[in-house]
Order: structure tokens, then C-alpha cells, then sequence
């Protein structure tokens, strides 16, 4: 089996859905100190066998990777033939302990079919998910998925109206990225805008204290998940439901990563 590995970078909330699998919230920020950000799948075109995402091209910041965009798109991933992930494994930030004052998502973060919405809804529904962190003390979420087929992982974007993939050939490496330029205040903050009741939270994660990664990271209630996902680990690198269909049924609002410090 060939193993893809999928690096998420920057400002996601992880959710676990009833029924196994992760339910991964990337959302914007219209009007507000973090509007100013760039969401893409990023990937060296060598890495690809077919593509009709629209309007890909090179990535600002390095025009030897392509970037396809994501707005507000549902994004799943078929190929893989592994078992729903049951958890994240390793330390990540929990929203709750950050600011225990936050009850749950926004509607217009949380729920696909929001006619506000302000996210994209991506769903992990095989695979190992884990938490790596880096030497600058950001934090990644790592989906490994394993194939065996010559086709590799396809990912598939619906934006309600139309269609559009990435195919990516086996063994591939590509990252989902949430970007905020440098300039922005402290991105964690930018979490407790799309939770109720953390308006007033201003706690980002650090060596200790209550908002200090921690493991469990995100944990999918055993009695939810149908077959555990045996637990791999990895070296930091340079739901079952339809396959298309996001829900807002969740049973955890408390996984993110941290970006940058």
C-alpha cells in the first residue's frame, strides 16, 4: 500500500461526526482583522494525474507549487481504503479549555446549509489523523490515508452547483492551507469569532496552563465509530455518511490547530 499524506496548515476546527470520521471546519473571516487571508489545496503538479478544479494556478509565495482555492466548498477525499480515524493522535489545543465560556460553533461556521455560511466543510471519512508539532510551536493536523489502488486519492469540491477534482497520484504529499499574512494579530483568536459565547476570550495555547495542548487530542466516542483506525506515527515533514453530504451533527467542537504563535 502507498500512503498520501494531507498537511493541514493554519486555521481549522476539527469536529468528530456521529457515525465515525472528522468534519473539518476551514472559515473565513469577512470583515473582521483576519478577512485577509488565502485558503488553497497546495501541491507540486508532478503529484497530479488529472485536474478541473478551477482557476489553479502558482502560489504567491512560491511559484513552483500550484494552488487551487477554497471558498466555502464541501471537499471530501475517496480512494483510500482505510477505516474512519477515531481520533486525532497527540497533543492539540482544546477550544473548551482555551475559553470555557464557548458553548459551539456559529451557524454559519458549523452548518453547510447555512445561507450565510462562511466555511468550507471538508470531510475526512478514512484515514489516520494526528497532531504534529513543529519546532515554532505551531501545530498541524497530518490525514494519512493508504491505497492500493493506481488512481491514488481524489479530492472532490462542490460548491452546490457544480463539481470540480484534484486527482492525486499514490504516494502523494500535499498540504490544505489556511494562511493569514503575518501581519494579522494573534490568528487563535480568530477561533473564538466563530464559537458562541467567546467574544470576550483572548487565552492562545502555550507551554502550560488550561489552554496547553494536551492529548487526547479529539476523540471520536467509541460508540460512534464502526472500526478503529490503527494508530500510526510519522515524523514531521519540510463521517460515515455519504460520500458529498456534510452534517451538522457533531459531537466535538474542541480540536484546532494553532498556526503560528
Amino acid at each position: 500500500m502507498l500512503a498520501t499524506s494531507i498537511q493541514f496548515i493554519g486555521i481549522f476546527v476539527i469536529m468528530a461526526n456521529v457515525g465515525g470520521g472528522l468534519h473539518i471546519l476551514l472559515p473565513h473571516f469577512p470583515n473582521t482583522p483576519y478577512a485577509e487571508h488565502t485558503s488553497a489545496i497546495q501541491f507540486v503538479s508532478t503529484q497530479v494525474s488529472s485536474m478541473n478544479w478551477p482557476n489553479v494556478k502558482p502560489c504567491a509565495d512560491n511559484s513552483s507549487l500550484l494552488c487551487a482555492p477554497i471558498d466555502i466548498e464541501t471537499i471530501t477525499f475517496t480512494g483510500a481504503n482505510d477505516p474512519p480515524p477515531p481520533d486525532v493522535i497527540g497533543n492539540i489545543p482544546r477550544l473548551k479549555c482555551c475559553c470555557a465560556s464557548m458553548t459551539d460553533i456559529q451557524t454559519k461556521y458549523k452548518d453547510p446549509q447555512a445561507p450565510d455560511k462562511v466555511a468550507a466543510h471538508i470531510l475526512v471519512d478514512q484515514g489516520v489523523a494526528e497532531a504534529i508539532s513543529g519546532a515554532n510551536m505551531r501545530i498541524d493536523t497530518w490525514v494519512t490515508m493508504h491505497t492500493v489502488s493506481p488512481l491514488g486519492i481524489t479530492v472532490t469540491g462542490n460548491n452546490g452547483k457544480t463539481t470540480f477534482k484534484v486527482v492525486f497520484k499514490p504516494g502523494a504529499q500535499f498540504s490544505i492551507r489556511n494562511d493569514f499574512p503575518l501581519t494579522t494579530p494573534s490568528h487563535f483568536l480568530a477561533y473564538y469569532l466563530m464559537g458562541i459565547g467567546s467574544s470576550k476570550c483572548t487565552a492562545t495555547p502555550s507551554g502550560g496552563g488550561p489552554c496547553a495542548p494536551s492529548a487526547p487530542g479529539c476523540v471520536v466516542p467509541k460508540s460512534l465509530t464502526k472500526t478503529a483506525a490503527p494508530k500510526t506515527s510519522r515524523v514531521a515533514a519540510s463521517p460515515l455518511r455519504p460520500k458529498g453530504q456534510a452534517s451538522i451533527e457533531s459531537v466535538d467542537i474542541d480540536c484546532s490547530n494553532t498556526h503560528w504563535p
